[in-house]
């Protein structure tokens, strides 16, 4: 396992960086003892803002993605220890889900939100661009994920239909759908 450490406009000492590296290993070494050193990467971001920092940890599990974040007055390492917390509980539900059979017959498509146009005069701008590799799945394998990541949407390649969807959380709860056809 390599955990990786990103600093960005955070000023964390070289000791407490060595800290968090140990307890980071310290908790996982025991999900991955049967992998190779090198085959799982952890990587852990930390920003500090107005005595404020945050540390974002993503790492890969089951062929999935779990990912958290935290934040915390004055020191990282209690939001170090609370991402792990997470990330552990996140493995065991994961370990949990995958164990029960989810591959069912996928549910109708619910109707996408109505995409409000922003006014002429409000230039929006573009802030982020994210890649990731598109594996199919099914609509079940992408609200999973979609909860393991903590975000309220994910977009997929849709393994029944071959075309790109999206999955999001409903403001009632539940999830929706909204699939490209093809043109």
């Amino acid at each position: 396992m390599i955990i990786r450490f990103v600093m960005k406009d955070a000023h964390v000492p070289a000791n407490i960086q060595e800290t968090m590296n140990k307890r980071v290993h310290q908790r996982m070494d025991a999900y991955f003892k049967d992998e190779a050193e090198d085959a799982t990467v952890i990587n852990v971001r930390i920003t500090e803002q107005k005595s404020m920092y945050k540390v974002e940890m993503t790492m890969p599990y089951l062929g999935h993605t779990l990912r958290t974040e935290n934040q915390e007055r004055e020191i990282s390492l209690p939001a170090l220890d609370k991402g792990i917390d997470i990330l552990e509980r996140q493995m065991k539900k994961l370990r949990t889900r995958l164990g029960r059979d989810l591959r069912k017959k996928p549910t109708p498509a619910a109707e996408a939100p109505a995409a409000a146009e922003p006014e002429e005069d409000e230039a929006e701008e573009l802030v982020r661009v994210k890649r990731y590799p598109a594996k199919p799945m099914s609509v079940e394998d992408a609200i999973l994920e979609m909860n393991l990541l903590g975000h309220s949407f994910y977009m997929f390649n849709n393994i029944e239909t071959g075309n790109a969807a999206t999955v999001y959380r409903r403001r009632d709860g539940g999830c929706g759908l909204i699939e490209l056809e093809n043109m």
